[in-house]
C-alpha cells in the first residue's frame, strides 16, 4: 500500500513567471560557461507550464556558431558542475550545447551535454563531450512546438524538423529505461505521455500524459496514476536521493500491474 502522506500542492512555473532566483540561476549559469551563444532555448517542464520546484529540472538547447575546442568544452561542462553545487532547487540543469549545423542539420550530435548524472565524472575530468544523443530528438521536438526562445531566433528557424517516428522512439527509450520501482512518479507519468502520444500525435508534457492517463486508462490504474500526480505537483522538499520515490512507499503490486499494461 502507499503511504498516506501529505502532498501540498507546488506552484507550476513557467520560464516567463518562474521564481527571480531561478532565473537568475539560469542565466548566471549559462554567462559562466563562457560560450558565445546564438540561440537559448528552453523545453520541457519549464516551457509547457508545469516545472514544480520541489521536483522538475530545468531543460535548455544552447546554439553556438562553430564547433567547439576540448578545452571549450571542459570549460563550459565543469563550470556548470561546479554551479550545480550551490543551486537553488533539487533538480538541476539538463543542458545540451550545439553548432548550428548540427541543430539545422537534425544529426542528434552536440557539443556539450551537462546534467546531474554527469556531474561528478565532468569535476573527475572524465567527461565533456562532444557526443550523439538520441533523446534530442524529444528535446528538439519540444522546442520547436512549445519551447520558449530566450534569445535568437525562432526555434522552428534554428532546429530541423524532427520525424513523429524518432520523437516517439525517443519518448519511448526513455520508458524503457526508467525503473517503475525505484522511480516511480516519473515513470508512472512518463508511461502515460508514451500512450498519450502513441494514440495522437501530439507533443505533450509528463503531466499532461498523468490527467490524459486518468480520464483515458482503465479505472484500476486511476489511483497510481493520482498518486504519481500528486508527487509530481508536491512541494514537499526531500532528500535528492529520496527524489524518485517522493521519500515514502509506493503500492508494488498497482506498479507492476500498471508496467504490465503499459507493456
Amino acid at each position: 500500500m502507499a503511504y498516506d502522506v501529505p502532498h501540498p500542492r507546488d506552484r507550476a512555473q513557467s520560464w516567463a513567471d518562474c521564481d527571480a532566483d531561478l532565473r537568475r540561476y539560469v542565466e548566471e549559469a549559462l554567462a559562466a560557461t563562457g560560450l558565445e551563444t546564438t540561440g537559448v532555448y528552453v523545453h520541457g517542464s519549464l516551457a509547457m507550464g508545469c516545472f514544480y520546484r520541489a521536483k522538475s529540472d530545468v531543460d535548455l538547447l544552447v546554439v553556438v556558431p562553430a564547433t567547439l575546442t576540448t578545452a571549450e568544452r571542459e570549460y563550459a561542462a565543469r563550470q556548470l558542475a561546479e554551479r550545480s553545487k550551490t543551486r537553488p532547487m533539487l533538480g538541476d540543469l539538463e543542458l545540451s550545447v550545439l553548432t548550428e549545423r548540427q541543430a539545422a542539420a537534425g544529426t542528434r550530435e552536440y557539443e556539450v551535454h551537462y546534467s546531474a548524472y554527469w556531474s561528478e565524472n565532468i569535476l573527475a575530468g572524465q567527461y565533456a563531450g562532444p557526443g550523439t544523443d538520441a533523446d534530442l530528438a524529444a528535446h528538439v521536438s519540444v522546442v520547436r512546438r512549445r519551447g520558449v526562445v530566450v534569445s535568437g531566433q525562432p526555434a522552428a528557424e534554428v532546429f530541423a524538423e524532427v520525424p513523429y517516428a524518432e520523437y516517439l522512439e525517443a519518448i519511448e527509450t526513455d520508458l524503457e529505461d526508467v525503473d517503475l520501482v525505484a522511480d516511480p512518479y516519473y515513470g508512472v507519468l512518463n508511461a502515460c505521455r508514451v500512450l498519450m502520444v502513441r494514440e495522437s500525435p501530439q507533443v505533450v508534457s509528463k503531466e499532461e500524459g498523468g490527467e490524459w492517463g486518468i480520464r483515458s486508462l482503465p479505472e484500476e490504474h486511476r489511483p497510481v496514476i493520482e498518486q504519481a500526480l500528486r508527487c509530481y505537483r508536491s512541494a514537499r522538499q526531500v532528500r535528492p536521493e529520496d527524489r524518485g520515490t517522493d521519500g515514502h512507499g509506493w503500492d508494488l503490486k498497482a506498479l507492476e500491474s500498471f508496467k504490465a499494461y503499459v507493456g
